[in-house]
């Protein structure tokens, strides 16, 4: 299955980690980045022998695209995408939040797009140097939860080259299921500068993830997602499992200085919020608060 992979953080490097052995994988970036690209990564201290194009008319059709970036950069892997699309071309998008699907839909048809996201994924990275503690988990479905002959394809593919990935029976519930986690813990996180390890065992922390899971339920209820007083204790339960000095997207992020993608957790409960007049005055404080947080940050 010829494969390209775009994105070269976190996720995308340990995606195409798990599938350095197939015979074509390569990442695909746009010319602007490609300057950027000349540094080989280093992978759990194993230089990453993957090559990067920049596809063009002459680049060639691929079977599987996949998108590992974040939410504000989707846009900007648009150019990347199309000289890649044949008429059976799978995109496969491992973003966080509940958006990206759509807007693939609406551009390249949804007959391309996999639901899908990534989680179990424990990673840091220090420049091009990635030290990941877990392997990841790809959760994918069709939007209408058929087992296509294109998802049991796909599902064949990753487990024989070592990538874990599941299929369940409502991708839907689970994509809330992540967003919830990404907007009570990746958030905290990041406020709180927390690793894994400082996660699992601060109990204010997830007394504090309760609070804000009850409005994400409340507004997924309005969007059709039954999220379950059981599904926030697995979710916490989940989280605090979780060990090591790994550290969330956004934590990474927020101590980089770079762009977090608040609006597409807090921020965007509290937009749905408004939508639906809900009140969700824990993620309205939390959205703020994270951007108060990145300012300080950048200012020294």
């Amino acid at each position: 299955m010829k494969t390209v992979v775009i994105g070269r953080g976190s996720v995308g490097t340990n995606v195409a980690y798990n599938l350095r052995n197939v015979p074509d994988v390569s990442f695909a970036v746009d010319k602007e980045r490609e300057f950027r690209t000349r540094s080989n990564i280093v992978f759990n201290g194993e230089k990453l022998s993957i090559p990067t194009i920049v596809p063009d008319e002459s680049t060639g059709k691929v079977d599987l695209i996949i998108i590992a970036v974040k939410n504000f950069q989707l846009e900007s892997t648009f150019p990347v995408i199309e000289p890649l699309l044949g008429e059976n071309t799978i995109i496969l998008p491992l973003l966080n939040g509940i958006e990206s699907e759509r807007v693939l839909s609406q551009r390249y048809g949804e007959e391309r797009v996999i639901y899908a996201f990534i989680s179990n994924l424990s990673v840091v990275r220090e420049g091009n140097n990635v030290s990941s503690f877990s392997k990841g988990r790809i959760t994918m479905g069709e939007k209408d939860n058929s087992l296509s002959e294109r998802i049991l394809k796909l599902k064949d593919f990753f487990e024989a080259n070592g990538q874990d990935v599941v299929v369940p029976e409502d991708i839907h519930h689970e994509k809330w299921l992540k967003f919830m986690t990404n907007t009570c813990f990746n958030t905290l996180t990041a406020l709180l500068e927390a690793d894994y390890d400082a996660t699992g065992s601060n109990r204010d922390m997830i007394r504090a993830a309760r609070l804000i899971s009850k409005e994400v339920q409340s507004v997924g209820k309005r969007r059709g997602v039954e999220l379950t007083s059981d599904d926030i204790e697995t979710m916490i339960r989940n989280t605090s499992m979780l060990s090591g000095k790994g550290r969330s997207s956004m934590l990474e992020d927020m101590l980089s200085g770079r762009e977090t993608e608040n609006r597409y957790f807090a921020g965007a409960v509290s937009r749905m919020g408004k939508q639906y007049s809900i009140a969700t005055p824990y993620c309205d404080l939390l959205s703020i608060l994270v951007e108060a947080k990145r300012y300080v940050t950048t200012c020294h």
